[in-house]
């Protein structure tokens, strides 16, 4: 396939055609949300699931939103046209004008699909888990309404991604404005201690993530305890597992949080990944 499909208010296009009018809201002001989801065998993973957030965020936002089963079609009509295999989707919504800052009652949009192959995450990172800091840079505003909804404005996250780079790491863990876990820089953080598995609540200011609630739908399934709440630091030195979720990269494990965490073995973790494969092998025959 070419580098990528565009979907562009329902016509296939071009990159050209998006010029600086169409964009200007999003790129002047960031005026917009998305929501980023994953296809295999042509089926969509957990389509109702990311539309229902988009659509809160829409409500959020005060944004118009396109039909749900309009869009379903449209995506999977372009990607039975591809050959077999995963690939990455991401549903952009921004508000069409005023030119000016202030979208006083303006609620019409523009929507941009965009289809590409999957690039999965190295299988090392699996295999072994991944290093991650605690970000000194950035805190997460568990007050914010942006803290429930995926919009444009990412800078914080490229700022998290930059920091891990100068620290030699591969993400970074974010506290929020009380000094609580909130998240990843781009994912749900669980803790496995003494046979039971913790995770922030959504009060911490993390997004509730798709894969999130996976988690929590194979605990349930397998009767392994589940409990949100509030942690500080410390609770990472006396854990016994660390994982990390979201769409693109599913479950990934922790084997090191410098200065607080340290494992090479993935007990729950493995279990969970095998449950969340079979599940998402399940939803997309």
């Amino acid at each position: 396939m070419k580098s990528e499909v565009l979907l562009f208010n329902g016509r296939k296009i071009n990159s050209t055609f998006l010029n600086f009018d169409i964009l200007r809201r999003g790129f002047l002001y960031g005026d917009g949300i998305f929501e980023t989801l994953i296809s295999s065998n042509f089926k969509i993973f957990r389509y109702n699931e990311h539309w229902e957030r988009l659509k809160k965020g829409a409500l959020i936002s005060n944004l118009e939103i396109p039909d749900k089963e309009e869009i379903k079609k449209l995506i999977e009509k372009e990607i039975r046209k591809l050959e077999l295999g995963k690939y990455y989707i991401r549903i952009n919504l921004w508000r069409k004008k005023p030119e000016k800052f202030n979208p006083e009652k303006e609620k019409k949009s523009y929507y941009l699909i965009i289809i590409r192959k999957l690039k999965p995450y190295p299988e090392r990172f699996y295999k072994d888990g991944i290093i991650c800091i605690i970000s000194n840079k950035v805190k997460r505003n568990e007050n914010s309404v942006l803290s429930k909804i995926k919009s444009f404005n990412y800078l914080e996250n490229i700022i998290l991604k930059i920091e891990c780079r100068e620290n030699n790491s591969d993400d970074a863990i974010v506290l929020n404005t009380k000094k609580y876990i909130s998240c990843g820089s781009v994912s749900n953080i669980f803790f496995v201690k003494d046979d039971v598995i913790y995770t922030p609540s959504i009060k911490s200011g993390c997004l509730d993530g798709i894969t999130r609630k996976v988690v929590f739908e194979v605990c349930k399934r397998e009767k392994i305890k589940i409990k949100e709440g509030s942690f500080k630091l410390n609770f990472l030195k006396n854990c016994d597992e660390i994982f990390l979720t979201n769409t693109l990269m599913g479950i990934m494990p922790v084997k090191k949080i410098k200065g607080y965490f340290e494992n090479k073995k993935f007990y729950f973790t493995k279990i969970l990944i095998k449950k969340y494969k079979e599940i998402f092998k399940e939803e997309t025959e």
